[in-house]
């Protein structure tokens, strides 16, 4: 049928947001306006018309009206007529110029249906149903790397499929290699890579390597020609990347907690990362590394010449590169003192840092918790615990209290109305006397013993205890250090966890 003389755009069209567009000019700019018609003009103009679907026309009041494909009658109508849509206009003449001949896209084969049921049965069965099963980020991201590794340059690919966003596709096939390519400490990361719960991970993973953070520490870039590079070294990748798969094996990060950049898995996440490139501290990365090309220099390596950062490499009465050995002062004649030498350099040490933040990465609170406790946690998994351990330790009993009375919430209980409480209030010592008859009842047993000993104190560490949780919080005269309160956090660390998934 002739696009323009024999087959209409219909008025009745679902997507129309002009409800009441009875006029084809109103029908074919609202198409443009809010169905972005132009982006499947500008398809057709560069690719050509696919015709893997077969439009469904019906006869209606003794013409024939377009009931499926309207975006793409009104894509063709405005190529063979581009002034149809004058919004557009220009735009739309400047794809169609590069067609060779436009008028052999101006008939489009169609379908007719029988009558209006028919036609609304197949409609819903395209649009309502799943009949074409999406590709995953991997599978999308294999076939551009596949494409690759056949010989195509990126360039290439770039011309052969202007409509898609190519390189988006060629780096995540990059970065997953780079994750894979990784010889991993764990057999258990090993093997997970294989498995089919890894390929369903990786738009968790993408939420990683696309945020501006991950891409600044690890400096992951790739080139015109779709070569890769990265910042760090092979063996701070390994150690980065070794945090995040684990963190995926255990499927502590997931999509739910990274679904935004202020969560308090990603902020602790991104905390980790920066401490392993800290720690590292690589002078340049390796020219031998897979994947990587040198970058900046950093801080702690040698400037072009030898000189050391900041101009001191050298005393200054010694001699400089290519002098003879003379003095920098006096006559220039040779002296008969001995030469200083530069101070020795320091090995580096293996010594490994304190780690300055509490793992918070599977306490991740259910949406139906308080604002108020998911944001309390995202502090405490920030606060630097060798700073101010004494808030981290009023922080961490502040937190296993919301927790567990969050938890009776989900649950319906009222705590106060099980006899646990004081004058009508129920303090910390109550919530725990009541979560762990909640515990013996219901389980899991292993949990009696930790309740219990955070509870009455009966442990070997009286700071892992609730008496000095509460101490801290009304004693005057009590404090910790850091590394109870590292001890405190782990002695409950799996209480936590079970209060976050009531």
């Amino acid at each position: 049928m002739d696009v323009l003389k024999e087959v209409y755009l219909d008025p009745k069209n679902v997507r129309l947001e002009t409800v009441d567009a009875k006029v084809e000019a109103d029908i074919i700019e609202d198409l443009f306006v809010n169905e972005d018609a132009l982006g499947l003009v500008e398809g057709i103009c560069k690719i050509g018309y696919l015709t893997h679907e077969t439009p469904v026309v019906l006869k209606r009041r003794g013409r024939y009206v377009m009931v499926e494909g309207n975006r793409r009658l009104a894509a063709l109508k405005a190529i063979q007529n581009p002034m149809l849509v004058p919004d557009f206009q220009a735009r739309i003449a400047a794809y169609a110029s590069a067609l060779p001949d436009r008028s052999r896209l101006a008939k489009v084969r169609v379908m007719v249906a029988p009558n209006q049921t028919v036609a609304d049965q197949l409609i819903a069965a395209i649009h309502t149903g799943n009949l074409r099963k999406p590709w995953s980020p991997s599978r999308q991201a294999a076939f551009f790397q596949a494409q690759i590794d056949s010989g195509r340059k990126l360039s290439d690919l770039l011309i052969r499929y202007p409509t898609i966003d190519v390189r988006k596709f060629v780096f995540r096939a990059h970065v997953i290699n780079l994750f894979k390519s990784v010889r991993y400490d764990d057999a258990e990361l090993q093997d997970f890579l294989a498995t089919k719960k890894w390929a369903r991970g990786l738009s968790t993973l993408a939420r990683i390597y696309e945020s501006k953070d991950f891409l600044a520490l690890t400096g992951l870039a790739m080139d015109a020609r779709g070569n890769i590079s990265k910042g760090v070294s092979d063996a701070t990748f390994k150690e980065m990347a070794t945090v995040i798969v684990r963190g995926m094996y255990e499927e502590n990060i997931n999509t739910r907690s990274l679904n935004s950049v202020s969560s308090p898995r990603y902020t602790q996440l991104m905390k980790e990362l920066r401490q392993i490139v800290a720690d590292a501290n690589d002078p340049t990365p390796p020219a031998d590394g897979a994947g990587s090309t040198p970058g900046p220099t950093s801080s702690g390596s040698s400037a072009p010449g030898g000189a050391s950062p900041g101009g001191g490499g050298r005393p200054s009465g010694t001699a400089g590169a290519g002098s003879g050995g003379t003095t920098g002062t006096g006559s220039g004649a040779a002296s008969s003192a001995p030469t200083a030498k530069p101070p020795a350099k320091k090995p580096p040490t293996s010594k490994k840092k304190k780690p300055r933040n509490l793992d918070l990465g599977q306490v991740t609170p259910p949406d139906a918790y308080p604002e108020a406790l998911k944001l309390l946690l995202g502090e405490l998994s920030e606060v630097d615990v060798q700073k101010f351990p004494n808030g981290t330790f009023l922080m961490t009993r502040a937190v296993l209290e919301k927790s567990i009375k969050a938890f009776a919430e989900a649950k319906s209980v009222d705590i106060k109305a099980t006899g646990n409480s004081q004058n009508g209030r129920v303090q910390l010592s109550h919530a725990l006397k009541w979560l762990l008859d909640y515990v013996k009842t219901h389980g899991p047993t292993f949990l009696i013993q930790v309740i219990e000993g955070v509870r009455t104190g009966k442990l070997v560490v009286y700071t892992n205890s609730g008496d000095s949780l509460n101490a801290i919080n009304h004693n005057h005269h009590f404090m910790v250090d850091a590394d109870q309160a590292f001890s405190m956090w782990a002695s409950i660390d799996s209480l936590m966890r079970y209060l976050m998934k009531p």
